[in-house]
């Protein structure tokens, strides 16, 4: 063979070694699920939560409806569904939880694949998933989707602030509390991999078209939290989302704060925030 089609056969190797390696394992690279333990289920009985059940094309799935603890009649004033970190599971709220308006109810998602869900997770199986999950909710409390849409409010981390984000959209909900988003999973692989392989991004959540939608309706009013010091996800981007839309978002760095402590240091600043879009009328 002569030198250059060896040359060229091994630039090839090189090139798309890479490629097929990042192609192959990416869901490994952004998803991290893990399995409940024992203390989950005994943090959940003292919250008096409840198992939501429901079928998507994922197979079984299971959040946590956990009602107020106000005992208030009715349905309660406000629902905000959660959505965790990459490497969280739904019920690692309810550490949380209790630091927070004993009027609110929560609806505790996880993504297929994680804690007792079947499947895998991808942007379409967790849009699919938060939209059956709030049919399932209705139907648990007896009401209807359309009595709860009012009641609506979002709550997300990290990976969490794209899933609530795309609930925001598909269910048509303009309250929300952001901790950590990024601007893109594309960003994200720029920072970690590099150009060009950033953009064999086959997750492509995209927190700055999803913002940009919900932005447009009228009411919408989400506030964001990131720390200085996050090292996964950089406040630049929160700060971009944020400056993108100065008058729907109000945007809180966070001094010291890093990703995995940051709800743990502004817990009460979070509560706080939830109150406010709590009691600003908007849906």
């Amino acid at each position: 063979m002569p030198l250059w089609k060896r040359l060229l056969r091994l630039a090839a190797i090189l090139i798309l070694t890479p490629v097929i390696f990042l192609l192959g394992c990416q869901s490994k690279l952004i998803y991290h699920p893990s399995s409940y333990r024992a203390e989950d289920e005994t943090m959940l009985g003292k919250a008096r939560g409840e198992r939501v059940r429901f079928t998507t094309s994922q197979g079984a799935q299971s959040a946590f409806y956990v009602p107020p603890r106000s005992d208030a009649a009715g349905l309660p004033q406000t629902v905000w569904l959660c959505f965790g970190g990459n490497a969280s599971l739904a019920l690692d709220w309810l550490r949380f939880t209790n630091d927070w308006d004993g009027r609110f109810a929560y609806l505790l998602l996880d993504y297929p694949g994680y804690g007792e869900c079947s499947g895998n997770p991808t942007p379409a199986t967790i849009r699919e998933s938060s939209k059956a999950a709030l049919e399932a909710l209705a139907k648990h409390l007896n009401t209807t989707r359309a009595d709860l849409q009012p009641r609506l409010a979002l709550l997300g981390h990290s990976l969490g602030c794209a899933a609530a984000l795309m609930a925001a959209e598909d269910l048509d909900v303009r309250r929300a509390v952001l901790l950590s988003p990024f601007t893109s999973m594309t960003d994200m692989g720029r920072i970690v991999l590099g150009w060009p392989l950033c953009h064999l991004n086959l997750h492509r959540f995209d927190n700055r078209k999803a913002l940009s939608r919900v932005a447009s309706h009228e009411g919408v009013r989400i506030v964001i939290f990131h720390g200085t010091d996050d090292e996964v996800i950089p406040a630049r981007m929160g700060r971009a989302l944020a400056e993108a839309h100065p008058r729907e978002v109000t945007f809180y760095e966070v001094p010291g704060g890093h990703h995995n402590d940051l709800l743990s240091r502004v817990s009460d600043r979070v509560g706080d925030a939830m109150r406010e879009l709590a009691h600003s009328g908007v849906r």
